[in-house]
């Protein structure tokens, strides 16, 4: 069955992945909740004031008891879900993995990984590559070592056997958001020969990790934790703090352009994680650390209004996983396509 192409797709919306969390002190141990969230591009309509909102009706996704976990990582890639989360056997603890095609509602299990002593954290990216029509799931092993932190990666591909690839990372990613685009998982890293702040990508064919400059205006301001990689538009994006910079020919340096200043507003002081560019030229924005985080920002006018999710359980904050049609994106024609130098 070809799993290529993203579930859910309607032309009058834009169709979410949300993760729900009981933030109950008495349901420590809770299981996670995903549902399929429409919200409606015909509902929306210039705000008149920063209070405006908009309506989001949730449909449970109905996982088997099984599969239903306390989630470390829940992915998405064109109509698939990736999940990973900790069991304990025996007193040994070990990283489990599945995955969950949407279309068929069928799920296959990945081999687990023990978890080690040293292993201070890990981070998952999860892409397709077109011309290959294999997905990858790259994991980053990050370790504490007397010569100071390293990274090891490890790649599986959707049906075969086993965990690939253990070696370490050139480069040394942050272990944060990353972004799916041009058959590449790209992250914010740091170049280890001179500690310069770079994009890092990972090519899912070959794969062996690039590098890609940014742009020089933002160099100062990269260290922080609100930077991170999005696309957007159909282009690779930076998003710093509450600029989003575009890459507008995929690997040129030069091609770089401050596109987007999301402007704050009361109580909406923080970073932000761009979900979308919609059709009416405004942004779907999840304000990050907000309980209450979906956002619609309006480019023209720069004003705000909020996306009221209605039927969230009770003691439930959410996150965004995806927006379905976030692959739709890197195949639209906002980007020129040229490959960065190795």
């Amino acid at each position: 069955m070809d799993y290529s192409q993203p579930a859910f797709i309607q032309s009058y919306t834009c169709p979410l992945i949300l993760l729900c969390s009981n933030d109950s002190p008495s349901h420590l141990h809770h299981q996670d909740q995903l549902y399929h969230c429409d919200f409606c591009l015909s509902d929306v309509k210039e705000p008149s004031n920063n209070r405006a909102t908009t309506g989001a009706f949730l449909k449970y996704i109905n996982m088997p008891l099984e599969y239903s976990k306390k989630f470390t990582s829940v992915l998405y890639c064109r109509g698939v879900l990736f999940f990973s989360y900790v069991e304990v056997k025996d007193q040994v603890a070990e990283h489990n993995f599945f995955v969950y095609y949407i279309h068929a509602a069928s799920f296959d299990r990945f081999p687990s990984r023990p978890a080690t002593t040293n292993e201070s954290r890990l981070a998952f990216g999860f892409g397709f590559h077109p011309e290959t029509n294999d997905y990858k799931v790259v994991r980053i092993v990050e370790q504490n070592q007397p010569t100071g932190l390293e990274q090891h990666i490890e790649v599986f591909a959707l049906g075969r056997p086993m965990w690939m690839i253990n070696r370490k990372n050139p480069f040394l990613l942050r272990m944060q958001p990353y972004a799916s685009f041009n058959g590449r998982l790209h992250w914010l890293g740091q170049d280890k020969k001179d500690g310069s702040t770079i994009i890092v990508s990972f090519d899912l064919e070959s794969e062996n990790f690039h590098h890609i400059p940014i742009p020089d205006n933002c160099k100062s301001r990269l260290d922080g934790k609100d930077c991170h990689v999005v696309v957007l538009g159909g282009c690779l994006c930076l998003v710093d703090y509450n600029d989003i910079w575009s890459m507008k020919i995929y690997g040129v340096k030069e091609s770089w352009i401050k596109e987007y200043t999301v402007m704050p507003f009361e109580r909406l002081i923080g970073p932000i994680r761009p979900l979308s560019l919609l059709p009416n030229h405004n942004i779907l924005i999840e304000w990050q650390y907000l309980p209450e985080s979906l956002y619609v920002y309006s480019v023209d006018s720069m004003e705000i209004y909020k996306v009221r999710i209605h039927d969230l359980p009770l003691c439930h904050s959410y996150r965004v996983v995806s927006v379905i049609d976030d692959t739709l994106d890197s195949i639209s024609n906002g980007c020129k396509q040229e490959s960065p130098d190795a």
